[in-house]
């Protein structure tokens, strides 16, 4: 199958492109959390306290549910700007994989450096860690050229 033959309206793209990239990301942290002794659904609470604040880390099943839905809306997002920058970028639709490593890059560093310091959690120093290596791994390696997979099949350009 072509990629011009599984051609997507952009809205099944970005839905289907935040499923798949949205679902990588949460079981990389899941499963990072459960191998180091914790609680699987502590990302999830963690991710709630960048609107709620530091009380939803005690805010049970919602706050997990909260955070999960907040996990897969900013998916979408990174889809949605993958194909949003494809139709301005036509090199993003030739090179969907080099540029989906690279998307992945830059989408690693603008949530860590960028949006979570925007969000209640604040500011963060930023250092080199199994957690953040393995972040910056999987956003590059998977999240990024899954995002750019998506989005190019819901690009309105052949």
């Amino acid at each position: 199958m072509t990629l011009e033959n599984s051609r997507l309206p952009a809205w099944r793209a970005v839905l289907y492109g935040a499923l798949v990239v949205g679902a990588i990301d949460w079981l990389y942290a899941t499963l990072f959390v459960v191998s180091k002794g914790r609680p699987w659904y502590r990302p999830w609470q963690g991710v709630a306290t960048s609107l709620l604040g530091p009380d939803a880390m005690n805010g049970g099943s919602a706050t997990v549910l909260f955070g999960t839905l907040l996990h897969f809306t900013v998916a979408a997002c990174i889809v949605t700007t993958y194909m949003v920058a494809s139709r301005w970028l036509p090199i993003l639709r030739k090179k969907i994989l080099l540029s989906g490593l690279a998307f992945g890059v830059v989408a690693f560093f603008v949530m860590n450096l960028v949006v979570v310091p925007l969000t209640r959690i604040g500011p963060q120093p930023f250092h080199w860690s199994a957690w953040t290596l393995g972040g910056l791994l999987v956003h590059a390696l998977l999240l990024g050229p899954a995002a750019a997979s998506f989005a190019g099949r819901g690009s309105r350009h052949a």
